[in-house]
C-alpha cells in the first residue's frame, strides 16, 4: 500500500502532432489519457517545432504537480491499462526506471484516440514520473512505482 504522501514530484505528458496529424484529435488522445476534466483546468501547452524535413510539428506537454490532479491522472492511467498490459509494466520496472529516478510509460497515440490506452513505442504519447525518492535508491524506486500500479489499477481486466 502506498504511503499517504505520493512519492511522486512531477508528471508530465508529451505528444508530437505531425503535420499529417488532426492536432485536435492528438490533443483528444492526450485528453484520454490524462482525463479531459484535467487539461480543462490545466491545458496543455503547444509548441511548434520544425521536422527533420522542415515539417511543421507540434508538440504538446502538460507538467503537473497537484498531487490530487497526479492521483487522477495515475487512476486514470493504471485503472484503463489491460490486466496483459499491467503485467507487462510490471515486468519492465526495472528497464523504465532511469537513474535520475523517472519513471517512463509510453502509450500508443492511436489506441488513445479511441480512448483505450495500450502500451506502444511507436509515436507515443510519452509519460514521466519523476520519483521523489532519491535515484540511488533503486529498489524503493521500483517497489514505488510497482505500488502504484497495483494501488491505482482498479477493477478493468
Amino acid at each position: 500500500m502506498l504511503p499517504e504522501k505520493l512519492p511522486v514530484a512531477f508528471l508530465e505528458v508529451r505528444a508530437l502532432s505531425h503535420a499529417t496529424e488532426d492536432e485536435e484529435k492528438v490533443y483528444q488522445a492526450l485528453k484520454n489519457v490524462v482525463t479531459g476534466s484535467l487539461l480543462e483546468e490545466s491545458p496543455a501547452s503547444r509548441r511548434k517545432l520544425e521536422g527533420h524535413y522542415g515539417n511543421p510539428i507540434t508538440l504538446l506537454t502538460l507538467k503537473v504537480r497537484s498531487k490530487p490532479q497526479i492521483k487522477r491522472i495515475l487512476a486514470n492511467i493504471f485503472s484503463g491499462l489491460s490486466a496483459r498490459d499491467r503485467g507487462k509494466l510490471l515486468a519492465e520496472l526495472e528497464n523504465r526506471i532511469d537513474g535520475e529516478g523517472n519513471l517512463y510509460l509510453r502509450f500508443d497515440k492511436q489506441e488513445a484516440c479511441l480512448g483505450r490506452l495500450k502500451l506502444g513505442a511507436s509515436d507515443p504519447i510519452r509519460v514521466r514520473i519523476k520519483l521523489s525518492i532519491p535515484a540511488r535508491q533503486r529498489s524503493r524506486l521500483v517497489e514505488a512505482c510497482r505500488e502504484m500500479v497495483e494501488e491505482f489499477k482498479g477493477g478493468k481486466d
